[in-house]
């Protein structure tokens, strides 16, 4: 995999070629658009920390994809300890979404990458915070399903996004959009603590999404936890 940055008027185009086929559904799914020789994706030229962001691609692109794509173990607990506790201490309001809440509650799943949501008003402060291990810069999504999107590679890729819409509710709520901000739980992990979407929201967003491996799994712990409190409350 080669990397290039090429500068179109008030762009910078991520580019990369030479790409191995095993690839091609990770970059589809991280909304990486192809023209047939490379996959490219557009950011703005004033992106912050563009200067730094760019050397640390281009050495860390191909890792990031192999965790992805699960062609590489994933250290997510690295990463998800490793953003915590650089987060601490700080004004970030952030929270955890995605297989990770799960698996601090003691769900097997099997995760791929970090999933954070942030205040918006905590972007710059996660920007320059993070701008070592910022990946893919922070930037106005131009109204997709959150208002910002980034990405950090720290041990494990760690997605920060910011404000979700109100679409992501919509017809359910899922355990990313405001019903589940506006409803956070704590849960105590590796002696931090993470506030996390209900795990009900998680059962039924991998089930609407097909994914009934993982919505199986959430279930049975939510029966055990039912039937044992102590059972699912994530301490460790």
């Amino acid at each position: 995999m080669q990397v290039r940055f090429d500068n179109v008027n008030d762009q910078v185009i991520f580019r990369l070629l030479d790409v191995d086929p095993r690839f091609h559904d990770v970059l589809r799914q991280c909304f990486w658009a192809t023209d047939g020789d490379s996959w490219f994706r557009p950011y703005p030229a004033d992106a912050r920390h563009l200067d730094r962001i760019r050397p640390y691609f281009a050495a860390q692109a191909e890792r990031m994809f192999s965790q992805l794509g699960y062609f590489e173990p994933v250290p997510w607990e690295r990463a998800l300890l490793a953003f915590a506790d650089r987060a601490a201490g700080t004004t970030i309001d952030w929270w955890l979404t995605g297989s990770c809440a799960a698996c601090i509650r003691g769900v097997p799943l099997n995760p791929h990458d970090v999933d954070i949501i942030i205040d918006s008003g905590s972007a710059d402060e996660v920007a320059g915070r993070f701008a070592d291990v910022l990946i893919e810069p922070i930037v106005d999504t131009g109204g997709w399903l959150t208002k910002e999107f980034g990405v950090l590679f720290w041990h494990a890729r760690i997605d920060i996004a910011s404000d979700p819409v109100a679409a992501l509710d919509d017809p359910e709520p899922s355990d990313c959009g405001p019903y589940a901000r506006a409803h956070l739980e704590e849960v105590t992990w590796q002696g931090r603590t993470f506030r996390v979407p209900p795990l009900e929201l998680q059962a039924s967003i991998n089930q609407r999404r097909g994914r009934s491996d993982r919505a199986s799994l959430i279930q049975a712990h939510l029966a055990a936890a039912e039937q044992d409190p102590h059972e699912g409350s994530g301490t460790a």
